[in-house]
């Protein structure tokens, strides 16, 4: 009987081993798996997020993204090893969609604000832009300052969500209605239409819908403010941010840069 039991016990031991060490292998091969596994890399700019009704800097033509921004992120996209995939998203959602990492970063002509920096990293600026006017070209005489634009009672059309909404509100206090729109490219229509006065938006875009409606449109180019467009970052995401950095160094002081915003802006100074 001793022996019986003794035989019986040291299967159900032999067993217990064989088990063990299948799930002792199981783990540690898991484990060696998961180790293995490539982690999506930090510098990755591969997916781009962009609301391309903005332009020169970024916009649709067909179905080829383009502008300042669509080339500057081609480029890169090559510097870093990637191939860039551009992804639409409203412009409201852009930092969300980076914040939820389904963008690896915002290259839609985004202005540096602070409200934005609480949320997101941007890297350094590339260009410096600035709010003016757009208005009916047989209204030009009557307005030769800033002073006489904000003091206006004159209806004013903005894109909603940016920086020029904001600006409007606080700084044209007679103004009977302000319309938001939702990108700029419905301006002249509503100008023309006489549903707005005046329209108030970065300088790029208002030379790029001047030359659309040249003779009906004109731009007042006195700038309300100065702004600065960067790109933004997860703000985990450092690695990323230090090689951008990095390589705008290098476009700004090798001519890059300035080659690219002069095929789009060509009427630019020093940036």
């Amino acid at each position: 009987m001793h022996l019986k039991r003794s035989c019986r016990g040291g299967k159900l031991f032999g067993s217990f081993l064989i088990i063990s060490l299948f799930f002792f292998s199981a783990f540690f091969l898991s484990g060696c798996s998961t180790g293995q596994k490539t982690p999506t890399p930090l510098i990755d700019a591969r997916r781009v997020g962009v609301c391309p009704y903005y332009p020169p800097v970024i916009f649709k033509q067909g179905d080829q993204v383009k502008g300042v921004e669509a080339d500057l992120a081609r480029r890169l996209a090559a510097t870093l090893g990637r191939t860039v995939e551009f992804v639409e998203v409203s412009r409201d959602q852009l930092i969300p969609a980076l914040m939820r990492d389904e963008v690896d970063i915002v290259m839609s002509g985004m202005t540096i604000t602070d409200a934005r920096k609480a949320r997101a990293s941007f890297a350094d600026p590339y260009l410096k832009v600035g709010l003016v006017t757009l208005m009916r070209a047989q209204d030009a005489a009557k307005f030769s300052s800033r002073e006489s634009i904000t003091a206006s009672m004159s209806t004013v059309g903005v894109v909603q969500g940016t920086t020029s909404e904001t600006f409007v509100r606080n700084n044209f206090p007679n103004a009977p209605n302000i319309i938001s729109i939702r990108n700029a490219n419905e301006a002249p229509a509503l100008l023309i239409n006489r549903r707005i006065d005046f329209f108030v938006h970065d300088s790029p875009s208002i030379v790029w819908l001047v030359s659309e409606n040249e003779g009906v449109l004109k731009g007042f180019w006195d700038p309300f403010n100065e702004e600065y467009l960067g790109w933004a970052v997860k703000r985990e995401n450092s690695d990323l941010l230090t090689k951008i950095n990095s390589i705008l160094r290098t476009w700004k002081g090798d001519g890059t840069l300035t080659d690219v915003l002069k095929q789009w802006l060509p009427y630019l100074q020093g940036q």
